[in-house]
């Protein structure tokens, strides 16, 4: 039991490991969205369009962006690892 946990805390702290390199690589969102779409979801979410709710907007969307990277690079790498492992 105390096994299985610790293979999932460390699996989650890989996850958080592979998303903190990945939103570190990315950098400032303000350079890879677009400001029409960081306007377009800031109107979505609060219903109008100001400093604060741009900026909320931003942070969705690099958050959003990141997951969608790390999921994909966390997956490969635990298949690599345990193809590794296997042999």
């Amino acid at each position: 039991m105390a096994q299985i946990l610790v293979r999932k805390i460390s699996k989650l702290l890989f996850f958080i490991i592979i998303m903190y390199v990945v939103a570190r690589a990315l950098g400032n969102p303000e350079l890879y969205v677009s400001h029409d779409l960081a306007y377009k979801v800031a109107e979505i979410i609060s219903g109008d369009i100001n400093a604060e709710s741009v900026s909320d907007a931003y942070f969705y969307l690099d958050f959003i962006s990141v997951l969608m990277i790390t999921t994909p690079v966390y997956l490969i790498a635990i298949r690599l690892f345990l193809k590794l492992r296997r042999k």
